[in-house]
C-alpha cells in the first residue's frame, strides 16, 4: 500500500529541507526521503559556514551581469536566513574583505554599488586594530563588509522543526530502488519497503541527482562535480577575513575554530569524492600564511567538499549557479549553487510549481486565466 502525497522531495540538504518547510507551510502534503540516517550529510554542512551577502561573488565572477545577479540572490537569501534564524548567527563581527590587485578597485566598487553590497573602507591601521595578528601588507584596499558566520546545524534544525510542525513527513535511511511514473519505492535500513505516490517529485539530492536520473529515467544530465578544500584549525581572530582576489584564502570563525578555504580552488572531478588532494591543501596553507604568517597547527584537519552544477557542455565556464529544471514531466531538479542562495532557489521552485497548477480554494488572477487560455489554445492547435 502506497502513501499518497502532493510532493515528495528527494534529498535532505539545505534546499530539500527548505523546500519541505515552505511547501508544507503552503498547505501541500509533503514527504522528504533521505538516503542517510542524518540530514544535511553532504555539501550543506561541509563548507565554511559563510552566510554570503554578495561581497565576494559580485567581483569574483567574470561576467558582470551574472556577478550582479548572484550577488543579489545572496543578499536576498542573507536577509531571509538572518530574519528566520538569528540564533544561528555564530560570529556577527563584520568581517574584513581584502583586495590585492589595486587595478581592479574601480571595478569592485562599481559592482558593489550596482548590487547594493554594504561596505566601509578601512585604513591599514584600523584593520590591524581589529585583527592584530594578521598581515595586511599585500592588501591594496581593506573593507568591513556585511557577511557573517552561521551555524548551519542550528539553521537546519529550525527548518526541520518548522517543516514538521507544518506536516511534512521525513523518511530517513531510505535507499531508492525504483521510480516509475508517480510511484517511488525505497528500502529502509531495517529492510522494510516503503512506497510513496506523489503528484510531483523534487530532486534536491545534489551530488546524487545524476545517478537518480540515469538509473530511473534513462536521462543523462549534464551534471559536473567541483571539488574544493578546507582547513579546520584553532580560531585565528575575532573577525572573519577573506581576499577578493583569486588564489587567496578566505575564512570564517565558528566558536573556537576557524574554517579556511581558497578562492577559485575548485577542481573538476569525475565523481563526487571527498578524497583530499594534497597539493590543493598546500595551496590553502600558503594562502592562510599570507594573512597569518605565524600560523602553525599540527592538529588542523583537512577536508574536501563537493558542489554540483548543470552545464550545457563540458567546456562551459564554472558557474555553480542555481538551477531549476524539469527533464521529465513532474520530476523537478533543484540545485542551490550556494547555501545562501537556497531561499531564492526554493521561492523560484514554488513559482515554477504554481505556474502549472492552482489551488482550488484561491481565486485565479486575471493573468492566471490569460495563461490558462493560452495554454488551452496551444493544446487545441496541436
Amino acid at each position: 500500500m502506497a502513501c499518497n502525497y502532493d510532493v515528495v522531495i528527494i534529498g535532505g540538504g539545505v534546499s530539500g529541507l527548505l523546500a519541505a518547510q515552505k511547501l508544507s507551510e503552503l498547505g501541500l502534503n509533503v514527504a522528504l526521503v533521505e538516503k542517510y540516517t542524518t540530514l544535511a550529510s553532504g555539501p550543506s554542512t561541509r563548507n565554511e559556514g559563510w552566510l554570503h551577502r554578495g561581497t565576494y561573488h559580485s567581483v569574483s565572477i567574470r561576467n558582470p551581469e551574472t556577478a550582479i545577479e548572484v550577488a543579489r540572490r545572496c543578499i536576498y537569501g542573507h536577509k531571509q536566513i538572518r530574519s528566520f534564524a538569528p540564533e544561528a548567527i555564530e560570529c556577527d563581527q563584520a568581517p574584513l574583505a581584502l583586495l590585492h590587485d589595486e587595478h581592479y578597485l574601480p571595478e569592485v566598487l562599481s559592482r558593489w554599488e550596482t548590487a547594493e553590497v554594504r561596505y566601509r573602507r578601512l585604513s591599514h591601521a584600523e584593520a590591524s586594530r581589529i585583527i592584530p595578528d594578521a598581515s595586511f601588507d599585500r592588501a591594496a584596499a581593506i573593507f568591513q563588509v556585511g557577511e557573517a558566520s552561521i551555524n548551519t546545524r542550528i539553521l537546519y534544525q529550525k527548518i526541520l522543526s518548522r517543516a514538521r510542525v507544518a506536516g511534512c513527513v521525513f523518511y530517513l535511511g531510505q535507499e531508492i530502488t525504483s521510480i516509475e511514473g508517480n510511484l517511488l519505492t525505497c528500502v529502509g535500513t531495517d529492510g522494510a519497503t516503503l512506497k510513496l505516490k506523489a503528484d510531483k517529485f523534487v530532486y534536491a539530492a545534489g551530488t546524487g541527482v545524476k545517478d537518480l536520473f540515469n538509473q530511473f529515467h534513462n536521462v543523462d544530465l549534464p551534471v559536473r562535480y567541483w571539488k574544493s578544500h578546507l582547513i579546520i584549525t584553532k580560531r585565528l581572530a575575532h573577525a572573519g577575513v577573506f581576499y577578493l582576489d583569486a588564489m587567496e584564502a578566505a575564512m570564517m570563525h565558528h566558536g573556537d575554530v576557524t574554517i579556511v578555504g581558497f578562492n577559485e580552488d575548485a577542481v573538476l572531478s569525475e565523481e563526487p569524492s571527498y578524497n583530499v588532494i594534497a597539493r590543493n591543501i598546500a595551496n590553502v596553507e600558503d594562502g592562510l600564511r599570507r594573512i597569518f604568517p605565524s600560523w602553525r597547527d599540527e592538529n588542523a584537519k583537512n577536508i574536501a567538499c563537493v558542489k554540483v552544477d548543470l552545464a550545457s557542455n563540458a567546456d562551459a565556464d564554472r558557474s555553480l549557479n542555481i538551477a531549476i529544471s524539469e527533464p521529465v514531466p513532474d520530476h523537478i531538479i533543484i540545485l542551490p549553487g550556494k547555501m545562501t542562495e537556497a531561499p531564492y532557489l526554493v521561492d523560484g521552485l514554488i513559482t515554477h510549481m504554481y505556474s502549472r497548477s492552482h489551488s482550488s480554494e484561491i481565486a485565479l488572477r486575471p493573468c492566471d486565466n490569460f495563461l490558462d487560455e493560452n495554454r488551452r489554445a496551444l493544446v487545441d492547435a496541436d
